[in-house]
Order: structure tokens, then sequence, then C-alpha cells
């Protein structure tokens, strides 16, 4: 079971229901209309590392953003429609 995240309370929160995963977002600015503004490259990072549990990057992703997440505490990325056709 995963877990949706905007902030570094709500992935403790998801750590604590003991969830396989946690999808953080948005970590870069993004089209979706979620009105979440994005956490940075540095804060969601950060979160990431902290969070005690897997943590699944979403939002704004391309291919050169998802490599500036490699080495950062991201156990993966998520994206809508970043690498489409």
């Amino acid at each position: 079971m995963t877990a949706s995240a905007h902030s570094a309370e709500a992935c403790a929160r998801a750590a604590s229901a003991d969830v396989d995963a946690c999808i953080l977002g948005p970590v870069f600015a993004t089209r979706s209309a979620s009105g979440n503004p994005p956490l940075g490259l540095f804060r969601a990072s950060q979160i990431a590392r902290g969070a005690g549990v897997p943590v699944i990057a979403l939002g704004g992703l391309n291919a050169a953003r998802a490599r500036l997440l490699t080495g950062r505490g991201f156990a993966g990325i998520a994206a809508v429609d970043a690498f489409g056709a």
C-alpha cells in the first residue's frame, strides 16, 4: 500500500501507518491542478532521506529532472504524462 504526501509531516504519518512507500510531490512545478506549490529539489530530498519509508518522487518530472533525483534519497519516480511518446 502507498500513501500520498506533500510534506515531511505527511510522510511521517505514512511511515507510522506502515505503508510500503510514500509518493511525495510535487517536487517540481507541474501542470497538475493539485494546487500544491513545488517542494523543490533540496526540500524534497530532505524529506525523502528522513521519511523512514521509501519515497517516490512525483511532480514536474522529465528525463533531465529525474536524473537530478539520483542519490538524493528517493526510492523511485512517478509521472503522469512526462514520459509519453
